[in-house]
C-alpha cells in the first residue's frame, strides 16, 4: 500500500466477491462529486437489480460483439459470467471535474492498471475470511457450489491487494467509506 498522490479523476475499486465494494461505492456516490460506471455482465440479474442500474444485463453473444467492436476499457469472466467496463463513459468524464468510480473484479482492475496508471487504486479487504463467506451466503442468490467457487476465487484475489495504491478493510461500511472518502478528498 503505497501513499502516492495521484491526479487522476478516475477510481478504480475492486476487491473479492463480498468484500463491499457494492455498498462501499453506493454510498460513495451519494455525493454529487462522485459518478460511477456501469458494467455490463452476462449473469443473470438478482433480486432486486435493475438492468442499466446495478449492471447493463446482456447475452453472451451481445457482449462478445461488444469486445469485438473494442467497446469496453477492461472485461473478465468470472464463475462463468463476462463482465466489462465500457469505455464510453470513461471518456465522457475524462475532463469533468467529478470523480469518476469504477467498481469491478480484480482481473478487470489488473488490465486498466497496464492502461491508465494514473488512476487511483483502492483494494476492499473483508476483516477476515468468515466474514467474507458469511456476506456471500447472506446474499441468499446463489447455491453453496457458486458461494465455494466464489469464496475461493476471493482467495486468490487477495494476493493482487499489493499492486493496488491503498487498502481498506471494510469491517464496517460507515468506517470504510469515510476512509476512502479522505483518500479522495470528497
Amino acid at each position: 500500500m503505497s501513499v502516492n498522490k495521484k491526479s487522476s479523476n478516475l477510481v478504480i475499486i475492486s476487491g473479492p466477491s463480498g468484500s463491499g465494494k457494492t455498498s462501499i461505492c453506493n454510498e460513495l456516490t451519494k455525493s454529487p462529486r462522485v459518478e460511477q460506471s456501469i458494467s455490463y455482465t452476462t449473469r443473470k440479474p438478482r433480486d432486486g437489480e435493475g438492468n442499466g442500474i446495478d449492471y447493463c444485463f446482456v447475452e453472451r453473444s451481445e457482449f462478445e460483439r461488444l469486445i469485438k467492436e473494442d467497446k469496453f476499457l477492461e472485461y473478465a469472466e468470472y464463475c462463468g459470467h463476462l463482465y466489462g467496463t465500457p469505455v464510453g463513459p470513461v471518456r465522457e468524464v475524462a475532463e469533468d471535474n467529478k470523480i469518476f468510480i469504477l467498481a469491478i473484479d480484480v482481473q478487470g482492475a489488473l488490465q486498466i492498471m497496464k492502461k491508465r496508471p494514473d488512476a487511483i487504486y483502492i483494494f476492499i479487504k473483508a476483516p477476515d475470511d468468515e466474514t467474507l463467506k458469511q456476506r456471500l451466503k447472506s446474499r441468499l442468490t446463489e447455491d453453496d457450489e457458486i458461494i465455494n467457487k466464489r469464496f475461493m476465487a476471493a482467495k486468490k484475489e487477495m494476493e493482487a491487494s499489493k499492486h493496488y495504491d491503498y487498502c481498506v478493510i471494510n469491517d464496517r461500511l460507515d468506517d470504510a467509506v469515510k476512509e476512502i472518502e479522505g483518500i479522495l478528498q470528497i
